[in-house]
């Protein structure tokens, strides 16, 4: 039994598909108080089956959403479909996107901005020159 074991098997006997908890109700269930980083960071609650408390949730069939630091609470809500195992590690080469993961996270507003010279120089054109 994994550390966070009491969670899944509280959100499995769960009827209803969402369910809101303060962190002190966690606390309860695992019968042992978070570690800092839960209090700390929104990180710890991601539905990230590389970590173990995730994949309590997640290997029970929910997933969170709408964590709320400053207040405590996280909802957990039933997955529609549980989801997959990751994928074994392969020794294929790293993609060359250089965006990766975070393709499509920015948003530029004032794209003449990239492209305009702003006349400014730097100190080491100064240097060169």
């Amino acid at each position: 039994m994994t550390k966070y074991a009491p969670v899944a098997e509280f959100l499995i006997r769960r009827g209803e598909g969402r369910v809101r908890l303060g962190f002190d109700e966690v606390e309860a269930i695992l019968g042992t108080a978070l570690p800092r980083s839960a209090v700390d960071y929104q990180a710890w609650w991601a539905n990230d089956p590389t970590h173990s408390q995730a994949r309590a949730w997640l290997d029970a069939g929910w997933q969170t959403e709408n964590l709320n630091l400053s207040g405590r609470t996280v909802e957990f809500v039933r997955a529609a479909t549980r989801p997959a195992k990751p994928a074994p590690a392969t020794s294929a080469p790293p993609s060359l996107d250089p965006w990766g993961s975070l393709a499509g996270s920015v948003t530029i507003h004032d794209e003449a901005a990239l492209v305009s010279p702003s006349g400014e120089t730097w100190e080491a054109e100064r240097d060169a020159g």
